[in-house]
């Protein structure tokens, strides 16, 4: 399933005296099975421009095909694309509605009209790949879960849909390191075993270094910048005159070169910064003089 925008524009409160225009002539294609970050300083437009894959927003300035289907075409079912496309909000408040987990991930398939077998057969299948326990947490009560309980909670209630493509909005923030890890690992599954495209809104540079192939930098109601992400990082200077600190591992990189050592910065993570390291060590003798 891909999604492509075409000229797209984006303005709060229009046609008033307090309009402001947020995104500017955003053009942009997303193809099958691609995992995709997004990122950008605050009021780039992110969230503004994510709600237009799933048809949250309906575009009067520019065009959004989700496979093919304009979205602003009065003919296209916007159900069937939400259904498709599942977006889960940065705060799980706003999409987990119902007394308990299990009643709550069924929501959605009961709305797709799924018969009472397979919408259990559902649920059982999303709580799994989320890693909350079925029997354990299929009658709990919603507000007695965690941060990073509800971030599952309310991941498994749109997988349960089926969706083709999965956007994700900033749903690491506020968690800590272990929630954080949690929904990384869960994120990271669901693309290796699912297939699915990810697109992945997040503030942290560390986080998408980890997941995302593809990495798009907005600013200002537009993007700056779109590629693979080992060239995306390796843009420092132009990240961090955005206001957007490169993954920390990058940066410790940068410093052993600044200091002498060669060492590439077009790493994405800490693996293949120590595999760098050990390297440039064995290629020096450091190593041995180590042993």
């Amino acid at each position: 399933m891909s999604i492509k925008i075409i000229g797209l524009n984006h303005s709060y409160k229009a046609g008033t005296p307090f309009e402001k225009q947020v995104l500017f002539d955003i053009n942009l294609e997303i193809g099958p099975g691609e995992f995709v970050g997004i990122i950008g300083p605050p009021q780039a437009g992110k969230s503004t421009l994510a709600q237009y894959f799933n048809a949250i927003y309906v575009p009067t300035r520019g065009k959004v095909f989700i496979n093919g289907q304009d979205t602003s075409d009065k003919n296209t079912d916007l159900v069937k694309i939400r259904h498709a496309v599942g977006y889960v909000f940065q705060n799980p408040d706003y999409q987990l509605f119902k007394p308990t987990v299990g009643e709550d991930i069924a929501f959605g398939p009961l709305n797709q009209k799924c018969p009472r077998e397979e919408v259990e057969a559902r649920v059982r299948e999303a709580m799994e790949t989320v890693g909350l326990n079925y029997y354990a947490f299929y009658n709990r009560d919603i507000y007695s879960l965690s941060g990073g309980q509800k971030r599952r909670a309310a991941i498994a209630g749109v997988l349960a849909c089926h969706p083709q493509i999965l956007v994700l909005d900033d749903v690491t923030a506020g968690l800590d390191p272990q929630g954080r890890e949690e929904i990384l690992d869960v994120i990271n599954k669901l693309h290796q075993e699912k297939k699915i495209t990810i697109i992945f809104i997040s503030s942290s540079m560390d986080d998408l270094s980890r997941l995302a192939k593809r990495i798009i930098v907005m600013a200002r109601g537009r993007i700056v910048m779109d590629g693979p992400a080992r060239d995306i990082f390796a843009r420092v200077e132009q990240l961090k005159a955005l206001g957007l600190e490169p993954p920390q591992v990058i940066e410790i990189m940068r410093r052993l070169k600044e200091k002498g050592y060669g060492v590439p910065l077009s790493v994405l993570n800490l693996e293949e910064a120590l595999e760098a390291i050990r390297a440039v060590m064995k290629k020096t003798g450091v190593d041995q003089a180590w042993s």
